[in-house]
Formats: structure tokens, C-alpha cells, sequence
């Protein structure tokens, strides 16, 4: 009996180590854009993704609790806290919720609980990633993903699909516009933002002059495809980027950083706008691109509130009107939609409708409620000053790099979400994106300042 409990216990050991969430997060990183070849292939709609999304809820909300039972004595960390209260809203809001059948059976790209729960598990996962090595790795994994995803958008920007837009194809086809693997333009606009400030990113830091060259012109390319998506979104999350880089890199040379090495990183940002530039001066002049969305944005912003983001307004108007009587905890886990139905002003058909608030902080707000936004905010503030008091005081230049890559690439991503869908297929790469900036050496635990104030006092 002692005896299996030992292998038990051993394999247990292995599971939540290190090594086991390395693979736990590459190997769905990899298999969404790989299950979506072949959905495609099959003319299959978000088949295989949310099946995938949920085997890593199930599997890390395992490791999760297993981790904790079997290291009872561990410190604890902000980032535990989050991924716990996270789990405990999205529950309280699926068991309140206004329409169960929509909870439990969405379909498509509606999110289930156990979905969120392979966030919070990606998440949890990340921060666990400490080694250099296996962290340089995971960025690799979002560099193939950009390979895959940029490969496919580029055949679409010349008239072979791959496969088919399901979603809102209206002129997707004629006008050749890029969406990858992801079945709809915006979606792939907005997971375009988040690989494209990893690629550029690494081309700025890296001190390997192949891989240099390798990444920027990757970095270019998805640049090209993010902007023949033609999802305005993305431009937001790009601006965000570059605002973010010129930011940092005032600040960086503000508090003494090497001046030689940061020299080095503004010429190579200068090469990076140059490039994106030309980018821009091609899609307009060669392919039609941008002139059109400039205008229609003119237009809207003319046409009133309910009219602005191509009706985002109208689908923000209605969510709030619906969420002082849902306050809470939300209207129900990923039932936007029901803002429509529950409301006795309403009229009109499903086809009016929407089953996302094109916001994802308001999505959260008016699904999951008041306690669930704060939780996923104060996650997002707490992961800013974090990553940017690594990139600052982080003696390590190369984890530094890495930081500062990674918190690049959640500026972005964090920019355009004011704009964008919670698709179950894009969504992961953000969660793992926030648990690899706070990993644990990148918090402070609790009781940090009290165990230093009793080893002062020793002194």
C-alpha cells in the first residue's frame, strides 16, 4: 500500500511540476490552429477548439486543486487569489443565471464554464513558468502559431481561402479580406494584434542578428495580414503597441538603462515603423485597403452614438440599460443575448441581435456582474505593475527582454478588447500571455512584507 501510494504520490508531483504546464500550454497553444486546418478541411463550424478549450479547464482546474493539496505549506501568491475568486464568480454567475439552456448548451463560440476554467488554468499555468529557457520556448509556440495563422490569412488576401469564413463573410470573399483559421475577420484582427507585438517584439530584443532578420519579416507579414483583415480593432491594439513601446523606452532610458543597448532597441523600432509604412503604403495603393474603413469611420462617428464600431454603440446601449437589474452577478455566464429578450422594450427578432458586447470588459460586466468585473480588472491593473516593475528593476537582461515582449503584446491585446468579441479560440493566448507575466518570482507573496519587517528587526 505504501508503495503505490509513493508512485501515486510521485505522479502526482509530475503533474504539477514545471515541465508538465510547459506542455499543458504549448500543446494547446499549437492544436487550436491545428484543429482548425482540419475543421476547416471538414466544413466544420468552431468544432474542435471549445472541445479543447474545455479538456484544459478540466485538466487544469485538476492541477490547480491538485497543487495545492499536495504542496499544503507553499507561499501564496496574489495570482492564487485571482484564479480562485475568478472560478467563484463565473460559477455564482452560471448558477444565477436568467437562461440555463444558454449556459450549459451554448453553441458555436459561446463560452462555458468550463471554458473559463481552461483560462484561469492557462493562466495558473504560466505563472508557474519559471525557467529561462521554457520561457523562451512558449514565445517560440506563439511565433508558429504566427507562422501558421499569417501562412493562410496571406493565401486569403489573394483569393485561396483555405477555408471558409463562417461568420459574417458579407464582401469577405470578393473584397479578399484575411481572417486565417479563426472563421471571421475581427476575430482574426484581434488575435493578429496580440502575434504581431510578439514577433516585432522579439525582432527588438533579440540579440541573434538570423533570428533578427527571421522575425521581422514575419512580424511585417502579420502586419500585412492584420491590416487586409480590414478590423479596425486591430489598428487600436497596433497603436496601442507602438505607443506602448515609445512609452517604455522613455522610461527605460529615464531610469539609467544601458544607453548602448537602448540605443540599439529605438534604431531597430525605427526600422520597424519604416517597415510598417511601406506596409501600409502598399495596402492602400496595390490593394485597396484602409481609404474605405478611414471613411466609414467618418461616417460613423457623424451618425451618433448607436452607430459608432459598425453598431457597437446600439449593443453597448442595450447591455447597460440591462445591468443595474442584473448587477450582481450578470444577466448569465456568456448570455449577452438575453439583454434583448429580458428586456419588455424589445421587439424584434434573434436576427437583430447580438450574442457578444463587442467589449470584453463590458461582457464581463453584464454577464458575469459587478464582483467579476472588479476581480478581472484589478487582475489586469495588477498585471501591469507588475510586469512593468520586472521590466524596470529585473537585473537579468534577457528576462527582461522577455517581460517586456510579453507586456507588449498584453497592451495590445488589453487595447483593442474595448472593441472586440470573447472568441473561445483567441481568448487562451491572452490568458497564457497574463500568467507568463506573473510568474511568482514576478510577485511579491503574502506576508512578503511582514516576514521582511521580522528579518529587519533581527537585524
Amino acid at each position: 500500500m505504501q508503495e503505490i501510494k509513493a508512485k501515486i504520490s510521485d505522479i502526482l508531483e509530475k503533474l504539477t511540476s514545471e515541465t508538465f504546464f510547459y506542455y499543458y500550454i504549448v500543446f494547446v497553444m499549437i492544436s487550436l490552429p491545428v484543429t482548425e486546418i482540419f475543421d476547416g478541411r471538414h466544413s466544420q463550424v468552431f468544432a474542435s477548439q471549445p472541445i479543447i478549450v474545455e479538456m484544459a479547464g478540466f485538466l487544469g482546474g485538476f492541477l490547480f486543486i491538485v497543487h495545492f493539496i499536495k504542496h499544503r505549506h507553499i507561499k501564496y501568491y496574489p495570482s492564487d487569489l485571482f484564479c480562485i475568486l475568478l472560478f467563484v464568480f463565473a460559477l455564482l454567475s452560471a448558477f444565477f443565471t436568467q437562461n440555463y439552456s444558454a449556459t450549459a448548451f451554448g453553441f458555436y463560440f459561446d463560452e462555458w464554464l468550463s471554458h473559463f476554467v481552461g483560462y484561469f488554468g492557462l493562466m495558473f499555468a504560466g505563472t508557474m513558468i519559471h525557467d529561462k529557457q521554457l520561457r523562451k520556448n512558449i514565445l517560440k509556440a506563439f511565433v508558429a502559431v504566427t507562422v501558421i495563422q499569417t501562412a493562410v490569412a496571406t493565401l486569403q488576401t489573394f483569393g485561396i481561402p483555405v477555408i471558409s469564413c463562417y461568420w459574417v463573410c458579407k464582401n469577405t470573399y470578393s473584397d479578399r479580406l484575411a481572417y486565417g483559421l479563426t472563421q471571421n475577420t475581427n476575430w482574426y484582427g484581434g488575435l493578429s494584434v496580440l502575434l504581431f507585438a510578439c514577433t516585432a517584439g522579439i525582432f527588438l530584443f533579440t540579440s541573434n542578428k538570423i533570428t533578427r532578420n527571421i522575425l521581422y519579416a514575419i512580424s511585417m507579414l502579420c502586419f500585412y495580414t492584420l491590416i487586409s483583415s480590414e478590423a479596425r480593432l486591430a489598428w487600436v491594439g497596433s497603436f496601442a503597441f507602438l505607443v506602448f513601446m515609445i512609452i517604455s523606452m522613455i522610461v527605460m532610458r529615464h531610469k539609467g538603462y544601458d544607453k548602448e543597448k537602448l540605443k540599439s532597441i529605438q534604431k531597430r523600432f525605427l526600422i520597424l515603423l519604416a517597415g510598417m509604412t511601406i506596409v501600409v503604403i502598399i495596402c492602400i495603393v496595390f490593394f485597396g485597403r484602409i481609404i474605405s474603413r478611414l471613411n466609414k469611420t467618418s461616417s460613423e462617428l457623424n451618425s451618433g452614438f448607436d452607430g459608432f464600431g459598425s453598431g457597437r454603440g446600439k449593443i453597448w446601449r442595450q447591455g447597460l440599460k440591462m445591468y443595474p437589474k442584473y448587477w450582481a452577478f450578470g444577466i448569465g455566464l456568456d448570455n449577452f443575448r438575453d439583454v434583448y429578450f429580458l428586456d419588455p422594450d424589445f421587439h424584434g427578432d434573434e436576427a437583430v441581435t447580438s450574442g457578444k458586447a463587442h467589449n470584453e470588459y463590458l461582457q464581463y460586466l453584464v454577464t458575469q456582474g459587478i464582483f467579476q468585473f472588479i476581480t478581472y480588472i484589478s487582475l489586469l491593473i495588477y498585471t501591469a505593475i507588475a510586469a512593468v516593475r520586472n521590466v524596470i528593476h529585473n537585473e537579468d537582461n534577457e528576462e527582461r527582454f522577455i517581460n517586456w515582449i510579453l507586456l507588449g503584446m498584453f497592451i495590445g491585446y488589453s487595447a483593442k478588447a474595448f472593441f472586440d468579441c470573447n472568441i473561445v479560440n483567441i481568448l487562451p493566448y491572452y490568458w497564457i500571455t497574463i500568467g507568463m507575466l506573473l510568474t511568482k518570482k514576478s510577485q511579491r507573496h503574502f506576508g512578503y512584507h511582514k516576514m521582511n519587517k521580522a528579518v529587519s528587526e533581527k537585524k
